[in-house]
């Protein structure tokens, strides 16, 4: 018998080493389950009490959001002057109420933001509604400009200054403050130059009466516009016209410098890379500064390499066409095509892009001619220096900005190496 037990005494351990525990485990006392009822009892009827007092609060919420309705008109200007934007777009999908109290205060927050918030530039090239028509639509449109403007003007300052950004001083936190304050209002001229552009084709090229046998959304390149552009160009201030040439032509020797395959790699680094792409042709360069402008520009350099920002250019031209995108209407309603009548003309439209070296350079070509007094003779000789050199950039700024970096540095991506501005 006590060999027998010898042998059971580690099956009962192993057994009882699986169960997880060295006891039986007990049943709950009366006490214990009459403890916990109590204890769940009290709980529940704190809860209450919480509830109780939330719809005293929301009671008294309801009460100041009354009042606060039943204020005098002027006082809800003032009030909702003293926000931002954001703000103002936060409490407009907060409640109905909101909403219609924002949009019936339109009108004097348009006057408002004209007079204290707004710059001239601003104003004077996207001047303000009368004031029986103005909106707060007014004061969106201007901050979509404005947004985007400091989005391609931090893109363009980062561009320029990256290498001296790896290391962050003062001195040089304040070079690319001043070089982004410098971009900032011609960037902000640009956007309105290729506002003006867009509308002015989608205007000749949408809703007009065309021949039953053409039936197929077409995009084409036509000659340039350069009467309309004149009439464009008057709003610019004159002394700054050929800033805001200068400034178009680094932005567009950017773009393209950034939708070519760098040339610092070799033959089989392009290949790993997915750099064996050929660069974008001027014809994609057109209709993305034309149909795209700055905020899809910004956009484009906002992507860190070579391959996606092919891939993204490729998906913005794509999206427009209503035989490749679904959703084409959207697309080509954050273009500008708002009426449901010019939407549905677009499968049968063809629209002209015009050709790049058409944009812009021929109206300031033309204003260089000896006869012309568009320009002073100094503006001219001037022109013919910056054309050739191509240093669109040390002419806005006004002097070298890139000094101290070897005149022959070679090309490169955004992996970890230096750009060079010239195209």
């Amino acid at each position: 018998m006590l060999g027998m037990e010898r042998f059971r005494q580690p099956e009962r351990r192993n057994r009882l080493a699986g169960s997880g525990s060295s006891s039986p485990r007990k049943r709950p006392s009366i006490g214990r389950a009459a403890e916990s009822f109590q204890s769940k009892v009290i709980a529940s009827l704190r809860s209450v009490r919480k509830r109780g007092s939330g719809e005293k609060l929301s009671q008294n919420g309801n009460r100041f959001y009354t009042t606060f309705l039943r204020l005098p008109n002027e006082l809800h200007v003032h009030i909702l002057s003293e926000l931002c934007i954001a703000d103002l777009l936060s409490l407009r999908i907060s409640s109905r109420a909101l909403n219609d109290l924002i949009t019936a205060c339109g009108s004097p927050l348009v006057r408002f933001w004209v007079k204290r918030k707004m710059g001239t530039l601003h104003t004077r090239l996207y001047p303000p509604p009368r004031t029986n028509e103005a909106d707060f639509q007014y004061l969106l449109a201007m901050r979509r400009r404005h947004i985007a403007s400091v989005r391609l003007t931090r893109e363009l300052a980062n561009f320029v200054l990256k290498d001296t950004l790896k290391h962050t001083s003062e001195r040089q936190r304040q070079m690319w403050t001043s070089v982004y304050q410098k971009m900032i209002p011609l960037v902000f001229g640009v956007g309105y130059f290729l506002e003006e552009h867009r509308r002015h084709i989608l205007e000749r090229d949408l809703g007009r009466i065309r021949p039953r046998s053409h039936i197929g959304y077409d995009i084409c390149t036509t000659p340039g516009i350069t009467n309309h552009e004149r009439m464009v160009l008057k709003k610019l201030d004159p002394p700054l016209r050929l800033q805001f040439f200068y400034m178009y032509c680094f932005i567009l020797q950017v773009l393209a410098r950034k939708l070519r395959p760098p040339t610092y790699a070799g033959s089989v680094e392009k290949v790993l890379r997915g750099w064996h792409g050929k660069p974008a042709c001027a014809e994609d360069v057109a209709f993305v500064l034309v149909l795209g402008g700055v905020g899809q520009i910004a956009k484009l350099l906002a992507v860190q390499n070579y391959s996606e920002r092919r891939r993204v250019l490729h998906t913005f031209i794509t999206r427009l066409s209503p035989h490749e995108s679904v959703g084409w209407r959207k697309h080509w309603r954050d273009v500008g095509v708002t009426s449901p009548a010019l939407l549905d003309d677009i499968p049968c439209s063809s629209i002209g892009i015009t050709q790049l070296d058409q944009i812009w350079e021929p109206f300031i070509v033309e204003g260089m001619r000896p006869e012309s007094r568009e320009f002073t003779q100094q503006e001219k000789e001037r022109y013919g220096e910056v054309m050739a050199s191509r240093n669109f950039l040390n002419e806005l700024m006004g002097y070298d900005i890139l000094r101290g970096r070897p005149p022959d540095e070679d090309d490169s991506d955004d992996e970890g190496h230096g750009d060079n501005i010239s195209i």
